[in-house]
């Protein structure tokens, strides 16, 4: 779904720069990567396209490190004739940006400079989007005027001028860090999980609305919750079965891709 943007009051160009932004929360923050294409006037005088990166990873440096951030062009963030984006972080600007994971809200500053009246595009794949977290593309007046999903949308169209900063609101994707097999999230794999499995799976279940880390029962890690976890767990826990695949039997991160969530981290 694409959006138009048009006829903000000028008001927008008088915020240069923000720095980030936190606020305290007890959860762990997940890795994350989420890439802009911003164009103009494609194929004209003036235009191109500018690809922007900003995310957090594990081991990443709040600074720049080479090979993994990138400055942007010399051009940006000046008075120039030419179309151009950057993300504007502590005074620098940058054309990829990764951060250290963060336990906290996190604002970028995405600015843009026109290329006369021509209007600014910007698109996102919302599939690469995590599904925990938030993140939004605002005005730069806490989303008064703009807010946008970036998971619901895949591409906003700035036809006003001055319309030169938005933000990129940030809250990290959960940890899915869990103990596979752990269903009932106490920390330990016993007949405990394979009845809450069972109760959920029935229908029986009178907290699935509490129900956190549905991927922690997937116990055989086949990529979905269903009768064949239980009937794997208990092989395991009274005929000798197989053990559960990673993470097991401590807590760790669940290197199989699949459909399924976890929005608890372990504590």
């Amino acid at each position: 779904m694409k959006i138009s943007i048009h006829n903000h009051r000028s008001l927008f160009a008088l915020i240069a720069s923000m720095l980030l932004w936190t606020a305290s929360s007890p959860l762990l923050s997940q890795e994350f990567e989420v890439s802009l294409e911003i164009s103009s006037s494609l194929g004209s005088v003036g235009g191109g396209i500018t690809n922007l990166e900003f995310g957090m990873s594990e081991g990443a440096s709040d600074g720049f490190i080479p090979g993994e951030d990138e400055y942007a062009n010399p051009t940006s963030g000046s008075a120039s004739s030419e179309f151009h984006a950057w993300i504007d972080l502590d005074g620098d600007n940058w054309t990829r940006c990764i951060l250290s994971p963060q336990e906290s809200d996190t604002l970028a500053v995405i600015s843009l400079g026109f290329y006369q009246t021509n209007p600014i595009f910007l698109q996102w794949n919302p599939l690469d989007i995590p599904e925990t977290g938030n993140f939004r593309i605002e005005d730069a007046f806490g989303g008064s005027f703009l807010s946008i999903d970036l998971r619901e949308h895949d591409s906003i169209l700035i036809e006003n001028i001055a319309l030169t900063t938005l933000i990129l609101r940030v809250t990290p994707p959960l940890a899915e860090d869990f103990i596979r097999g752990d269903f009932n999230q106490d920390q330990s794999v016993n007949l405990a999980d394979t009845i809450a499995t069972l109760e959920h799976l029935f229908g029986f279940s009178q907290t699935d609305e509490n129900l956190t880390c549905p991927k922690a029962g997937d116990i055989n890690d086949d990529g979905d919750l269903n009768i064949s976890d239980p009937i794997f767990a208990l092989a395991h826990l009274f005929n000798g079965g197989p053990p559960p695949g990673e993470p097991f039997p401590t807590c760790g991160t669940d290197f199989t891709p699949d459909g399924l969530t976890c929005q608890q981290s372990c504590p």
